[in-house]
């Protein structure tokens, strides 16, 4: 196995190719924190900007609710790249900024479906970019489509959803479309209810502009009929 120590630096392309580009500012010495931050103006409620500082600028700054500010000089220690106060900025630093920061995956776990049943139960765990779940609450939007990571349905169930874990910040479309709020593990979860037959549903959540649609659909399936 390769040390962390051998890896090359990176540069400020390097690391712009490897993150978001539109989500992504980068801070080098000499550049003012500041301006960097006042250059985001985008207050879009779905997206957060990533500010990644490099070693030898002013930790002086006011926070803005959409952004997060990384000093990458902070992620040596345990995380790898060169030791904690070299001033290095190593791929191995660049991992643990943007895992520690930004969601990478997600995973849907939705209850089986038997003919007639008219609820399921859904639930959603956020994880960072090292596939580790996510201990911290985080806004996404989720929505119910008829294709997977399609438009909101055109028939969405007939009853509101319940909610069991998380919080609905606001509805789009009601019973088909809302910002959520995770709870602290990272964890959305709810229950759909529909009593109209047949429906089916892709489950999609939207992080930082990245969509992931639920692997299998949630399908309300007509009733077995009754023997005479």
């Amino acid at each position: 196995m390769g040390s962390h120590y051998n890896r090359v630096p990176m540069t400020k392309d390097k690391v712009l190719d490897a993150a978001t580009p539109a989500q992504t500012v980068i801070v080098q010495a000499g550049e003012s924190l500041q301006d960097a931050i006042d250059s985001i103006t985008d207050a879009t409620s779905e997206k957060t900007y990533l500010v990644l500082v490099y070693p030898g600028v002013s930790r002086s700054y006011t926070p803005k609710d959409n952004v997060n500010v990384v000093f990458l000089e902070d992620m040596g220690g345990g995380g790898g790249g060169g030791t904690p106060d070299d001033g290095s900025v190593t791929a191995a630093k660049l991992d643990d900024a943007l895992a520690a920061i930004l969601p990478e995956s997600v995973t849907f776990s939705i209850s089986p479906m038997s003919p007639g049943a008219y609820q399921c139960d859904v639930s959603i765990q956020l994880k960072d970019a090292k596939g580790n779940n996510i201990a911290a609450t985080t806004e996404v939007r989720l929505w119910l489509s008829d294709t997977p990571g399609g438009t909101v349905a055109s028939i969405l169930p007939n009853n509101a959803e319940v909610v069991t874990a998380g919080v609905q910040l606001y509805t789009y479309v009601s019973y088909g479309h809302w910002a959520w709020l995770s709870n602290e593990s990272g964890v959305i979860a709810f229950t759909l209810i529909n009593t109209a037959f047949p429906r089916t549903y892709y489950i999609n959540v939207s992080i930082n502009g990245r969509v992931y649609t639920s692997p299998t659909a949630v399908r309300f399936q007509e009733p077995d009929p009754i023997e005479p």
